[in-house]
């Protein structure tokens, strides 16, 4: 038992002796922490009550490494960080977009688009144009790329097994090589609107008229191609042309595809009709061509001049004899400027075989045509118009309350 007390008492003074020894070196700490100069910083709340608690071990390191740190700071230091940001013509049109990491942005671009789903890949479209929301935030509007896994499985199936039918099981086809099967798009018309902030790196899309000219496509990084348009209202896909007033591809709907999954329909497209022969006259039964006889109205290579000095002519005779007529400079410019007058220069004109003189002899005797007559005056066709405002469509009601020197079909019938 004495010897066990003997080695409790031993324990005990070791713990004194090295309680003594953390006390010294916290001592010591604390002396040459008073008399460095310390950095100037505002600490609150937590980190207050920690500076002033007696974590002083702590303190050390971290000053031996704030040190250093500060020193290394000093000597070389981080640049701003940029900003994303856009640029703006005079007119106001924005023309690109530039990220922070200098990623420049403009209208035709292909990109990436976030997607929120989990485990979904990047959604692919094309940028039309940039524009300001009310809050001065950059939105895009954005024309999709379907992807295969975005169109409806039983439309993509339809869609490999017309393929496979038409060009010998498919062997010759470039699409079976599985890692150009899956850069294949489907371009569409729909455009959704997007904020600048989504966007995540640029792609290239290329355009190939059949699945047989896909063979030069490349598969390379960021690289994708399509053939087909897609249309996610109606979930037909569509064969595209070449050759717009753009350049760009156009929906032909000439050639539309069909590839519905849910509906049975007919097949329509080149691929699927028969080549028919041109289409040859119907013979008459005395063994002649039957054709249209058709009369011949106006011969073109008419000098423009000549043309427009004859009917200057033509409308000068036609005012002429509407003055004449009506007794008023407003009837003959009424009667010169309609367009029975000019037919029927043009057609007189013809008739004396595009001789400008022979043709001006003849509208002497008739410069106006006798259709040209003014069937109503301007009182009547306020009075007709009072009539419609009045009593609607009753034609008879208003002939007989406001127009009785007018007739109407029914009076005609009977006379």
């Amino acid at each position: 038992m004495t010897a066990d007390k003997e080695k409790d008492k031993d324990k005990e003074k070791d713990r004194d002796r090295d309680r003594d020894k953390e006390r010294d070196k916290r001592d010591k700490a604390r002396e040459s922490e008073n008399s460095r100069p310390r950095r100037s910083c505002t600490l609150e709340g937590g980190a207050k009550n920690y500076a002033e608690s007696d974590h002083s071990e702590d303190e050390d390191n971290d000053n031996n490494s704030a040190t250093t740190e500060e020193s290394t700071k000093k000597n070389k230091k981080k640049p701003p960080k940029k900003k994303s940001r856009y640029e703006r013509t005079d007119n106001g049109e924005i023309t690109s977009f530039i990220t922070e990491d200098d990623v420049v942005y403009r209208p035709g671009d292909c990109v990436y688009i976030e997607s929120r789903r989990p485990n979904t890949p990047y959604f692919i479209c094309s940028i039309q144009d940039f524009k300001l929301s009310k809050r001065d935030h950059l939105l895009m509007n954005v024309k999709w790329y379907y992807r295969q896994s975005e169109v409806p499985d039983s439309v993509y199936q339809h869609l490999v097994q017309d393929r496979h039918n038409e060009n010998d099981s498919g062997r010759e086809l470039v699409i079976t090589d599985p890692v150009i099967k899956n850069r294949e798009l489907f371009i569409s018309d729909y455009v959704d609107t997007y904020h600048a902030a989504a966007l995540r790196g640029k792609c290239n899309i290329s355009h190939f008229s059949d699945i047989f000219a896909a063979r030069e496509f490349k598969a390379r990084v960021d690289s994708f191609f399509y053939i087909l348009g897609y249309n996610p209202e109606t979930r037909f896909l569509h064969y595209l042309s070449c050759g717009g007033d753009d350049g760009l591809p156009f929906w032909d709907k000439q050639h539309s595809w069909r590839l519905n999954s849910t509906q049975g329909e007919i097949r329509v497209g080149p691929s699927h009709q028969a080549k028919l022969p041109d289409l040859q006259p119907f013979p008459s039964p005395d063994g002649g061509t039957v054709t249209q006889h058709e009369e011949l109205v106006w011969m073109p290579g008419v000098n423009d001049c000549d043309l427009l000095m004859y009917l200057r002519a033509a409308r000068s005779m036609a005012a002429f004899a509407g003055m004449c007529d009506g007794g008023s400079t407003e009837d003959g410019c009424v009667a010169a400027s309609r367009d029975d007058t000019t037919l029927n220069a043009l057609n007189t004109l013809h008739e004396s075989n595009y001789d400008a003189g022979k043709a001006l002899q003849r509208l002497v005797k008739k410069p106006v045509p006798k259709l040209i007559e003014k069937c109503w005056t301007e009182d009547e066709v306020k009075r007709f118009i009072k009539g419609l405002r009045q009593y609607g469509k009753n034609f008879f009601r208003i002939r007989k309350e406001l127009l009785p020197n007018k007739e109407t079909l029914s009076d005609e019938g009977k006379d």
